[in-house]
C-alpha cells in the first residue's frame, strides 16, 4: 500500500532539498518499513513515534510543515523568481516545477490513518498529529490557497509571485540574520530587537540621514555605506536596529557581523548577492588595533575590489572612534620609523573611515536631553515619581556612572524597579 506513496518522495526533481528535511527524512523512512511485505512492527512503531517526536518539536501537523517548506525552498525554480520575469523563465523548468507541485498535493493528502491502521497504534495518534487542523493562514497567502486548491499544478502562477515578493531559503524565513562562522553560516534571529525609530529621543538630525540612504537603497538608488561615529550610549547601534522594524515591510533587512568576523564578509556578501530583498550587513563596535590587518578586506568590500559591489547591499558600522585603525603619535615620526614610507602607512590606516560614503555623528547628549529620556522612559513604564525627585536622582547616577548618555538614562530607569528612587 504505502510503495506508491514512497514512489512519489522518489519523483521530486526540483523540491528534492526537501527531502534532507529531518520530518520528511522520517516519514520516508517509515513509508520504506511499512512499504514491505512482511515489515518488523517494533521498527514500524518506533519510526512512526520519530516522526511524531520530529513534528512535535516544531509544533506543527505534518500539512502546515510541508506547506511551510515549499514556501520557503531554495531551489532553481524559486532563486530565479525572485530576480526574473515569469515570462523569462524556461518552460522546462516550469514544466518540471508543475509535475513537483502535483506530487507535493498527493504527499499533502496522505493517509496517515491508514498508516495508523497497518501498524495498529490503537488511538490513531500519528493520523491525529500529522494530520491536525487547517492551518490558519492570511486570506491572500499562497499557502491559503494551495489549501483550499484541487489542482496545485496550476498554482505555479501564484508560487511564483510568493517568491518574487518573499524572496526563498533561509533569507525569506527571517528578517534579521547572524554570521556564525563557519561551517554554520547564516543562522535567522527568531526575536529581533523590536525597537523602533520613535524610541530614540533627541538625535533627529541623525536619523534624517541614515533614513534618507536608506530609502534611497530600498528605491534602488544609489546609497552610501554608513560609519555612525560617537560617544558610548548614544543610540547608534540602536538606530540601525530600528531600521529594520521601519522598513522591513519594504524589503529590508539585517545581517549581523562581528568584526572578528570581517574575514568571512566576502562569502557573507556572496551569499546575499542575488537575492530579492535590500541587505544591511552590520558591525557593530567596529575598531582595529594598529597591528591588525582584518581591516584590508573591509576596506576592499566598501570600495577598491574588482568584483563589483552588488547593488542590494551596504555596510552600516558604528564606532566609538572617528578612525577605525588605532593609530599612535609614533606613527608621525617618519624619520625614526624603520619603515621608510611611514607616511603611506598611516595614509592606509585614515582610508579606512574615508571608504564609507557617509558618517554620521553622535555627540554626547546634553544634560537636558538626558533628562528628557529618563523622563521619556519612566512615563513608558508608567511610574507615577516626583518630577524632581527624579531630576536630583539621575543627575547623581550619571555622574557616578558612565556620565550622560541613553544607556545611562536606561540603566537608571532600570534601578528603579518599581517605582522607588
Amino acid at each position: 500500500m504505502m510503495r506508491k506513496e514512497r514512489m512519489l518522495f522518489a519523483r521530486l526533481s526540483i523540491y528534492r532539498g526537501l527531502l534532507a528535511d529531518p520530518v520528511i527524512r522520517d516519514l520516508v523512512g517509515l513509508l520504506d518499513i511499512v512499504g514491505e511485505e512482511e515489515f518488523n512492527l517494533l521498527e514500524a512503531v518506533d519510526a512512526s513515534h520519530r516522526l511524531i517526536f520530529a513534528l512535535s518539536a516544531g509544533g506543527r501537523s505534518f500539512k502546515e510543515h510541508l506547506l511551510n517548506l515549499v514556501l520557503h525552498d531554495e531551489n532553481a525554480f524559486s532563486r530565479e523568481a525572485e530576480v526574473k520575469e515569469y515570462t523569462n523563465i524556461k518552460p522546462v523548468l516550469l514544466k518540471t516545477v508543475r509535475n513537483d507541485l502535483e506530487i507535493l498535493q498527493k504527499l499533502y493528502h496522505l493517509d496517515f490513518a491508514g498508516i495508523d491502521e497497518m501498524i495498529d497504534s490503537g488511538k490513531e495518534r500519528l493520523a491525529e498529529i500529522c494530520d491536525g487542523p487547517v492551518p490558519t493562514l492570511k486570506p491572500d497567502s499562497f499557502a491559503a490557497r494551495l489549501v483550499v486548491s484541487t489542482a496545485w499544478g496550476e498554482e505555479i502562477e501564484s508560487l511564483y509571485r510568493h517568491y518574487h515578493s518573499n524572496g526563498s531559503g533561509l533569507v525569506s524565513r527571517y528578517r534579521a540574520l547572524r554570521w556564525e562562522g563557519n561551517p554554520v553560516g547564516l543562522v535567522g534571529i527568531s526575536c529581533p530587537d523590536p525597537v523602533g525609530l520613535n524610541d530614540l529621543i533627541g538625535y533627529n538630525s541623525q536619523k534624517q540621514q541614515i533614513c534618507i540612504n536608506t530609502e534611497q537603497f530600498l528605491k534602488g538608488y544609489p546609497a552610501n555605506n554608513v560609519l555612525l561615529y560617537g560617544s558610548r550610549g548614544t543610540g547608534k547601534s540602536t538606530m540601525v536596529k530600528a531600521l529594520l522594524n521601519e522598513y522591513g515591510e519594504q524589503g529590508l533587512r539585517l545581517v549581523e557581523l562581528t568584526c572578528e568576523d570581517l574575514e568571512s564578509l566576502p562569502e557573507v556578501i556572496a551569499l546575499l548577492r542575488g537575492h530579492a530583498q535590500k541587505y544591511i550587513i552590520f558591525v557593530d563596535d567596529l575598531s582595529f588595533e594598529d597591528y591588525e590587518t582584518r581591516y584590508k578586506g573591509l576596506k576592499a568590500a566598501l570600495e577598491g575590489s574588482l568584483t563589483a559591489r552588488p547593488d542590494n547591499i551596504l555596510i552600516y558600522a558604528t564606532s566609538n572612534r572617528r578612525h577605525l585603525v588605532r593609530e599612535y603619535h609614533s606613527d608621525r615620526n617618519a624619520p625614526l620609523d624603520d619603515e621608510i614610507h611611514t607616511w603611506d602607512t598611516m595614509q592606509e590606516k585614515l582610508s579606512l573611515s574615508d571608504r564609507f560614503g557617509l558618517t554620521i555623528t553622535f555627540p554626547s547628549p546634553t544634560q537636558q536631553l538626558y533628562l528628557e529620556i529618563v523622563e521619556k522612559l519612566i512615563e513608558e513604564r508608567g511610574l507615577t515619581l516626583d518630577p524632581e525627585l527624579v531630576r536630583r536622582s539621575a543627575l547623581a547616577w550619571e555622574r557616578s556612572h558612565h556620565g550622560p548618555s541613553g544607556r545611562t538614562a536606561r540603566q537608571f530607569v532600570d534601578s528603579l524597579g518599581d517605582g522607588n528612587v
